[in-house]
């Protein structure tokens, strides 16, 4: 892979509505060349070069997964609490412990992922001083309050289809929603975001289905 290439590649990831308009055929290849060069990212001295290598990129195609997307089904829940611990060697007791306190017949939620170095918990906010209670003597890292879970459930060949995540993720990024945390249970994708982006973000969901 030459330098030009490396460097296009970087560009795309940092700025993907670039992918997305070249993809459409909202631009062309001299015209993109152009504006990458009028950026000062590449040399007009590279234009010709720039071009070629334009022709030659395999831009990434999502008709796969946009086939899917318009057959999920949305789920949407308000009031959710992040807590993130760090980790430590009783951990597992008081995540039993936390386990037999959540009403789930009452619908109340409870996810936990335990990573390398730190615990995450999930939980319906009015469960806070239920999960502090239990983590007394843990060190709390950070609390992320008026979050929303937004379910996102395809089906079952998206297990093995390419691009979904990233198409979801991408057009997120470019209407400025913020991905608080992101969990995968294939195939259910859930997405937690602040409360003041879920209308939006179920918009653009929505406008998937129908496109």
């Amino acid at each position: 892979m030459t330098q030009i290439e490396q460097k296009f590649i970087e560009i795309l990831a940092k700025e993907p509505e670039i992918e997305k308009c070249y993809s459409k055929g909202l631009v062309n290849r001299r015209a993109l060349a152009r504006y990458l060069v009028k950026k000062g990212i590449f040399h007009e001295s590279q234009m010709d070069t720039l071009i070629g290598m334009i022709r030659r990129h395999k831009f990434k195609t999502t008709k796969d997964a946009s086939k899917l997307i318009k057959n999920i089904r949305i789920n949407i829940k308000d009031n959710i609490l992040i807590l993130d611990f760090e980790k430590e060697k009783n951990i597992l007791h008081k995540i039993e412990n936390l386990i037999s306190r959540i009403d789930y017949d009452k619908g109340e939620i409870l996810k936990i992922v335990v990573g390398t170095t730190n615990v995450k918990i999930f939980v319906d906010d009015s469960n806070e001083k239920k999960v502090l209670e239990i983590f007394s003597n843990s060190k709390l890292i950070s609390k992320h309050k008026n979050i929303s879970e937004m379910s996102l459930i395809f089906l079952d060949e998206a297990i093995d289809t390419k691009g979904i995540l990233s198409l979801v993720t991408r057009e997120f990024a470019l209407n400025d929603i913020n991905i608080t945390e992101l969990l995968t249970a294939t195939p259910e994708l859930l997405i937690y975001l602040k409360e003041n982006h879920v209308v939006k973000a179920y918009e653009i969901i929505k406008r998937f289905k129908i496109e």
